[in-house]
């Protein structure tokens, strides 16, 4: 017969292995924040540039939004710069920020190499905790892309969409950005 303190002991070796995000709290590690989605308030953070010129999401105010890409900078998402850099371009006068967020931890050589190769002018910022990146992803896993990881958000700070790119076409990321726009349900461009 099994003694009971023995049957605990065996629960407590089980528990992790049935239920690992228990487990992994037991062990020190923060639980994963919810995974942010249209219509939640994107939360305010501050990182520094590849420059190291801070930016604050809330100074956006006064513009009308923001694309905020987290980007692990794979091939589908460098397939994606040319894209991206479109998109910067186009709604730079019209007071919409396009921004890509590094998901390479620590690793700065390889964004460096790959602003230098692509000449980008994109806004890259660093976040090499993953600090912001488990503020909107729910989870910072270092190098991977997590299934959201393109919000954009409005001018009061609520998320209007969130999307995975690459995965969802240029065009669709374009109409939302209008949609920030004063007059544009009325046409204007």
């Amino acid at each position: 017969m099994i003694r009971r303190s023995s049957l605990v002991c065996i629960l407590l070796m089980i528990v992790p292995l049935v239920f690992p995000r228990a487990g992994r709290a037991q062990q020190g590690e923060p639980p994963s924040a919810k995974v942010l989605s249209a219509g939640d308030k994107a939360p305010d953070f501050t990182l520094a540039d590849w420059q190291g010129k801070p930016f604050t999401l809330s100074t956006l105010k006064g513009h009308e939004g923001a694309l905020l890409w987290f980007t692990n900078l794979c091939a589908g998402c460098q397939s994606k710069f040319g894209e991206m850099e479109k998109l910067k371009r186009e709604y730079a006068g019209k007071g919409v920020e396009v921004i890509a967020l590094s998901q390479l931890g620590k690793d700065r050589k390889s964004v460096d190499e790959a602003v230098q190769v692509n000449h980008l002018t994109l806004r890259f910022l660093y976040d090499p905790d993953g600090e912001v990146t488990t503020l909107y992803g729910g989870r910072y896993v270092p190098e991977t892309c997590p299934l959201t990881n393109l919000y954009i958000i409005n001018k009061d700070g609520m998320i209007v969409a969130a999307t995975h790119y690459p995965g969802v076409p240029e065009a669709e990321i374009a109409s939302e950005l209008a949609k920030l726009r004063p007059g544009a349900a009325k046409g204007d461009k």
